[in-house]
Order: C-alpha cells, then structure tokens, then sequence
C-alpha cells in the first residue's frame, strides 16, 4: 500500500491522476493540493469518475494552499505521504508571459518537489514534463525546453530514496472541452490528430506507482518515460 499527494490535483492530468488512484486498491489515501477549498459532496465536480460518499471519495482529502508561499501554506499535505505526483503546467499564453510560465513550471514545481522532500516519508517523486525536453537545449533556443529542464533537476537534486519518474509525454489530448482553450490543441481536433489522453497517461502514473511500492520495479534515481513507455503502462492496467 502507498499513501499518495497530487500537485496540480485540478488540471488535466492532476484530476484523472486523483481519481485512478483513489480507484486503486493499492492507495490507502490521496492528498490533492489545490489552489481553493472543494468541499466533500463538490468532489464528483472535479474528479471524474468519483461518486459522493463512496470509499473513494473518503480516500481524498483536498489541501488548498497558497503555490507563492508553500512552505507556509502546505501544512500536513505531504506528511504521512509515499509517493508524490506533480502534474502542474501552464502555458506562456496562459500565464502572461515568460515570468509567468517560468514560476508556475520551474518555481512552483521546485517548491512541490522541497516541500515533498522535507517532509520525511515521501521516497518517490513522479514529475509531467513533455516530449523532447533536453538538458542542454539553451534558453535562447527554447525557453519552453529550457523551463522544463530545469525543473527536472531541481527535483532530482532532493534525491529521493526511491528516486524520481520524469514523464515525457508527446501532444496530450485534454477533451474537446479544454482543448478550445489551446489554440494548438484546437487546431489538431480541427485537424482529427489524435495525442494521447490524459487518462491515459493518469493510469499510467498509477500503474507504475503500484509496481514501484510492490517491487516489480527496481527503483532508479532517475526513470525517464517516454511515451510509448506510457502507452505500455496504460495498457498493461
């Protein structure tokens, strides 16, 4: 059994993430951190699959805190806790700018990975990232790259005992609901490309969670997945 904390626990992955595992037999509780208050029966509002009252809505409890100040907001979300997933993103366009895409994707994410570490029981940290991220792509090329690779150093810097699963998948396929928000999303529904599902990739995250607490995977300091190692994952469920 794994006891789980979810950053970015409401955007696209983050709310499939949440409900795989609170459907897991193996997670015994599931820490979402969220930016606001949900309150017990709003729960099937935002989690799909999640039905008010039932065992697996029992298993999440909803941490709000303030992401510019973590340290000081996260409170117990992460004690108590094993593995901690963190599916927060943004984009420049959504964020205002570069500042705002760099804090929310480097600076929030360094924080969720300190705040993992410090507080003592977590071992594994799971981190979304995208396809093609590499390390010495220089910022003046892609700052969007860039971002992302410093993101996974600052979380493999905490260097945690069961090490770090850096999740590297292609185009992601949110729903024709949020895709209308990205205008390169709607362009590939416009265009009937398909990427992967977020459900997908949230089971995936799940799956190899429960390998990990099981032994079927031998931990590794650093795990990168790419996507047909997800697709692997997903299937195998």
């Amino acid at each position: 059994m794994f006891r789980a904390v979810v950053f970015g626990s409401t955007g696209a992955t983050g709310r499939e993430l949440v409900s795989e595992l609170a459907h897991s037999d193996a997670c015994s509780s599931v820490n979402a951190v969220t930016r606001r208050e949900i309150k017990k029966e709003d729960l099937p509002k935002v989690f799909p699959n999640i039905v008010a009252g039932s065992p697996e809505a029992e298993k999440i409890r909803v941490h709000p805190v303030d992401y510019e100040r973590l340290n000081e907001t996260a409170g117990d979300s992460c004690k108590e806790v094993d593995v901690a997933f963190c599916c927060l993103g943004t984009t420049q366009s959504e964020a205002g700018g570069r500042a705002g895409f760099t804090k929310v994707d480097l600076g929030y994410v360094s924080a969720a990975a300190r705040e993992a570490r410090e507080a003592g029981s977590v071992n594994h940290f799971a981190l979304v990232t995208a396809q093609g991220v590499n390390r010495s792509c220089p910022r003046l090329i892609s700052n969007y790259i860039w971002t992302k690779a410093r993101a996974e150093e600052e979380v493999l810097k905490q260097d945690f005992p069961k090490g770090a699963s850096i999740w590297h998948p292609g185009f992601l396929d949110r729903g024709k609901d949020l895709a209308s928000k990205r205008f390169t999303e709607k362009v590939a529904h416009w265009c009937g490309l398909s990427g992967l599902p977020v459900a997908d990739l949230a089971r995936a995250m799940r799956v190899y969670a429960e390998q990990l607490t099981n032994g079927d995977i031998k931990p590794k300091a650093e795990d990168i997945i790419e996507t047909s190692s997800i697709r692997a994952y997903c299937d195998s469920a």
